[in-house]
């Protein structure tokens, strides 16, 4: 007689071992997705500001990035109640200071960083500003300062010199 198929212990036996692999990697996967998601939110704000830098030094005029709560609009604008997690906005900046005005040129559109991201920024209350020279300067007319994007308990610090330029900090929430 031909006996094909899999017994009942040998199939609990594989279902067991499964679980125990599951019960491993799932953490370990949690773990994986949050770092993603504060290296692309740092990324994406990050490769803002460079741009935001690289516009001002050669158009010669002052490109702002400021928080926006409607990102997603036909004509969205900056918004000194939003969070930068809201999104934010590049644009070169020739009328009033952190206002997109009608003659503004719109650069490029942020959307709502994923829900996990918390944005804190430093000096930069509402906007962050690059003049013709390459220098930052915040709304409250400071240099330098500090932007900290959190996730799950994982920090990144952007921290913005008085040259404009950024660079990262590793730390916790």
């Amino acid at each position: 007689m031909d006996k094909r198929g899999f017994t009942l212990v040998e199939l609990v036996v594989v279902m067991a071992v499964g679980a125990i692999l599951l019960a491993i990697a799932v953490p370990g996967y949690a773990f994986l997705l949050n770092s993603s998601r504060l290296a692309a939110v740092t990324n994406d704000l990050v490769t803002t500001l460079h741009l935001a830098r690289s516009e001002a030094i050669k158009r010669g005029t002052r490109v702002t990035v400021c928080m926006t709560a409607n990102a997603g609009a036909a004509a969205p604008a900056c918004d000194s109640t939003a969070k930068w997690h809201d999104g934010w906005l590049l644009f070169v900046d020739n009328g009033v200071q952190g206002v997109i005005d009608p003659g503004d040129a719109l650069l490029y559109v942020q959307t709502r960083a994923p829900s996990a991201a918390h944005i804190t920024s430093y000096n930069y209350a509402r906007y962050i500003s690059y003049l013709p020279n390459g220098r930052s300067q915040g709304s409250n007319n400071f240099p330098n300062g500090t932007i900290e994007v959190c996730v799950a308990g994982s920090r990144r610090d952007i921290i913005i010199n008085k040259a404009g330029r950024p660079r990262l900090f590793s730390g916790t929430c």
